[in-house]
């Protein structure tokens, strides 16, 4: 384009030769960023005012100056509690509430602004060798620019300091809220999900998720900006009451605006584990195709290793414990326009074994990529199964893809699971990869894992497994529907079977006392969720707090773990377009940063829920409190799984039964008991 106009710049007129120059000049910038925000490259998280809307209404104006206190700029604590601030995303847009609406739902209380003016010294209890998470808010009737905030050092009473590099300051950023194919196929609506933390009413909707480091930002005037505080306490770290200060800075119309809050951090005794040894069994499949394929750099490069393992560490850091590998190209892949199959994301999942069919016609087996990715899973500390997908794809027939060195090209075989041809590959393969596995000491560690196939299909693959490696019979990762406990080892049944979900009465196989049974025989047993159920769920616009309680909820009934598909199914643009197929956030914790993740507010909550479970697992040993009070504290966070309608006091309560060894009364689960279940 540029050399068209070239040619024509020499035969134009000096006024016109001086107009495309302009033109030339302006288009470059417009051109620089259309190109980050199509992809090319990889876009970045948006600006605070870029998630759709390019001018706010006055009327969502109005609607904030309502909700402000007075005074031109507001700091405040969301739920006017710090300890249970991070239990809620502050909506962009906050606003007045009605006299009836917080009868019908005294949880919008969470929602009411108080300046900080009016709290006392911030506090916050924790354990050693845990994080802590905390918001506090910012808006102003005026925009301001230069917003700077940061932690002191915190002191203790023996003059013992908490290093100011164990706390963390990141901004919250706000994400468009996008509908979805599921929505219309098999999923709730978003609007049984959605509750005050999603603002906008359509113009668009938006809803806060993305923590991001900063240096300085700027406000829109009207808006609600949060701020994520993260506190680590090292394991090391006396006990003891730790003293200091949050500040805020600002240009107000060019005037520096400063502000000094007190913050108090009490740390008990109590130790949690590492990350890499909780007991919590933490399953989220991992997608290294996904990181290549979103940062546009070459499968299994060097450059794409060195992604590959920065978020297999942050996979870790929550005690990811288990290895997705993808033995068959593309095992999720479903029916799709003009009769055809694509994966139900974006961007697939490549098969990290070459199948080979050989001039002779015979078959062989490259794995080299599969060796790399194991040992380096390994490597960094990731030390459960590791867990071959698949054997069957998730809701269509079998697409081998493989190489035909006669034609030296890539071909695709179609087959039946009842097919003898199909049958006739797995053994070869099979029989392959049991040797391979056990030349490289990983046998006894992998299972064949597979997601929602009908037991009529695994029946049948378990005759072929058991022809060529019948040892995996006893080693296979299902899940599905509760009657799949037949087959699995590690069986994770859908939240849709459990008491009180809509497919309860369904469930050939009753989920409570098979839990029951498989605990006796000392077998792996977690759940997952999907796109469904409404409540409780961690998509990008679910309560808050409903991540938070995921761990109770595996504590409630007496399940190892949670599992999830997935950590890091991006779109090509999850800050603009965070939706392929399904619910918003239902394929993704993280988001891709420069050169590596960028942290949710899900993910952090899921963390911090997975570091209740280590706690009462730690209770539980040392037998200081009855397991009458550790149920009543279970059941206490785990009441009301609709985080719209719950009171974000529960787990801080809880917490403090186990922490304190506080031994309850039945009295203490129904005060303050939310209004809807």
């Amino acid at each position: 384009m540029l050399f068209l106009w070239s040619m024509n710049y020499r035969n134009c007129s000096f006024l016109k030769r001086m107009t495309m120059l302009v033109i030339v000049c302006l288009g470059i910038p417009y051109l620089l960023n259309s190109c980050l925000n199509e992809n090319i490259g990889f876009p970045f998280p948006p600006d605070q005012s870029s998630a759709g809307v390019k001018k706010t209404p006055i009327w969502l104006k109005l609607n904030v100056d309502e909700a402000l206190p007075r005074g031109e700029i507001v700091i405040w604590v969301p739920t006017n509690n710090f300890e249970t601030s991070s239990l809620i995303k502050v909506p962009r847009y906050p606003r007045k509430f009605r006299e009836n609406e917080l009868a019908d739902n005294p949880m919008l209380k969470n929602f009411i602004i108080n300046s900080i003016e009016n709290q006392d010294t911030l506090r916050l209890y924790g354990v050693r060798n845990e994080q802590i998470s905390a918001q506090l808010g910012l808006a102003s009737r005026n925009s301001l620019s230069d917003i700077k905030v940061w932690v002191n050092e915190l002191v203790s009473d023996s003059g013992v300091a908490l290093s100011k590099s164990q706390s963390r300051v990141r901004l919250v950023k706000y994400l468009p809220v996008t509908r979805s194919r599921s929505e219309y196929v098999w999923s709730p609506m978003m609007e049984e999900i959605i509750g005050e933390e999603t603002s906008g009413d359509m113009n668009p909707n938006m809803v806060a998720d993305v923590l991001v480091d900063f240096d300085v930002t700027s406000l829109e005037s009207y808006t609600a900006q949060p701020f994520w505080f993260t506190f680590n306490i090292p394991p090391q770290t006396n006990p003891g009451v730790y003293r200091g200060y949050i500040s805020f800075s600002g240009k107000e119309s060019g005037n520096v605006r400063r502000w000094q809050i007190p913050l108090q951090i009490e740390v008990n005794e109590v130790i949690l584990p590492d990350p890499e040894s909780y007991k919590f069994h933490l399953d989220l499949w991992f997608n290294p195709s996904s990181i290549a394929d979103y940062y546009k750099v070459e499968h299994w490069s060097e450059h794409h290793w060195q992604l590959v393992k920065v978020y297999l560490e942050d996979y870790l850091s929550r005690g990811g414990k288990n290895i997705t590998a993808i033995i068959t190209h593309q095992p999720w892949h479903k029916p799709w326009l003009e009769g055809g199959t694509h994966s139900q994301i974006e961007y697939g999942y490549e098969s990290m074994i070459d199948w080979i069919k050989t001039g002779n016609g015979n078959w062989r087996f490259d794995y080299t990529i599969f060796d790399r990715y194991i040992e380096l899973s390994r490597e960094i500390g990731i030390k459960g199964s590791i867990n071959a997908f698949s054997m069957t794809p998730f809701h269509t027939d079998q697409r081998i893809r493989y190489w035909n060195e006669g034609l030296e090209k890539y071909e695709v075989l179609n087959l039946n699971v009842s097919e003898r041809d199909y049958e006739l590959i797995w053994e070869k393969f099979l029989f392959d990869f049991k040797n391979h596995l056990i030349n490289r000491g990983w046998y006894e560690n992998t299972y064949l894992a597979f997601d929602e196939k009908p037991k009529e299909i695994l029946s049948r693959i378990m005759t072929i497994v058991e022809k060529s490696a019948p040892e995996l019979i006893n080693r296979l990762a299902i899940a599905g529907h509760p009657e799949a406990t037949k087959y699995a080892q590690n069986l994770s049944i859908s939240y849709m079977f459990f008491p009180g979900q809509t497919l309860e009465k369904k469930a050939i196989v009753p989920v409570l006392p098979e839990i029951k049974s498989r605990k006796r025989q000392k077998k792996i047993t977690t759940f997952y969720l999907s796109a469904e159920p409404s409540h409780p769920n961690t998509l990008t616009y679910s309560p808050a707090i409903e991540a938070r309680m995921i761990p109770w909820i595996a504590l409630k009934y007496d399940l190892d773990g949670y599992l999830r598909w997935a950590y890091n199914n991006w779109t090509s643009d999850p800050f603009n377009k965070p939706v392929f197929l399904h619910s918003q956030g239902d394929d993704y914790y993280v988001y891709p940063g420069k050169e590596g993740p960028i942290s949710s507010i899900r993910w952090e909550l899921l963390k911090e829920g997975i570091e209740d479970y280590e706690l009462i697992q730690i209770i539980k040993q040392t037998g200081n409190l009855s397991e009458e009070s550790i149920h009543k504290a279970v059941e206490l966070a785990t009441r009301n799984e609709d985080g719209r309608y719950k009171n974000t006091e529960d787990i801080i309560k809880s917490r403090k039964i186990l922490v304190e060894r506080k031994e309850v009364s039945n009295m203490f689960l129904f005060d303050n008991q939310a209004t809807r279940k």
